[in-house]
């Protein structure tokens, strides 16, 4: 069965056509219990925002409910960058 997540890259500032690093994982995946639903094994964002320094990710899961997922900026930024886009080519 499909199953949709939600991912990260860390694209350049001034030139956005270049990919830096990217996560090895997704950095959200719907757990068991959010996998049932009218649309199973689905989680999906529409966007996030950064507060105080931690990124604060709405989602819904299998088009039945939605709940927030938060990520320190700095530990996702490191994560970012110890992968860095060579390992991927």
């Amino acid at each position: 069965m499909r199953r949709y997540t939600v991912g990260a890259i860390l694209l350049d500032l001034n030139d956005p056509g270049q990919l830096i690093g990217r996560l090895k994982q997704p950095l959200l995946e719907p757990t068991q219990e959010e996998r049932e639903g009218y649309v199973p094994n689905v989680i999906y964002s529409c966007g996030s925002l950064i507060h105080n320094g931690t990124l604060i990710i709405p989602y819904a899961m299998s088009d039945q409910s939605s709940s927030f997922a938060t990520v320190p900026v700095d530990q996702l930024l490191n994560e970012l960058m110890s992968n860095p886009v060579e390992q991927y080519s």
